[in-house]
């Protein structure tokens, strides 16, 4: 089994049925030939991480934007403050 695939399972029972999961496993490791996944995987994305937001809840998928969001803005921050030499 792929490290992928292992990842993938931990991470979609999460919040998805047996068949969602085993769908979602099957389309990211063997996409349809000429697919906008096939395409993605061949460019290499990571398709791992679509299963795992689409196994969060809207409510946790808010939170995760949220808290990325705030981590940018103290990067940006941080990156605007003068340097002490």
């Amino acid at each position: 089994m792929l490290n992928s695939e292992v990842r993938c399972e931990n991470i979609c029972k999460k919040s998805m049925n047996t068949r969602q999961q085993n769908r979602g496993l099957e389309l990211i490791t063997h996409p349809p030939p000429g697919s906008k996944l096939a395409a993605a995987k061949e460019f290499g994305i990571d398709l791992t991480l679509l299963l795992e937001n689409l196994a969060l809840t809207p409510t946790e998928r808010l939170e995760k934007a949220f808290a990325a969001a705030a981590f940018h803005h103290e990067l940006r921050q941080a990156g605007q403050r003068p340097r002490v030499k």
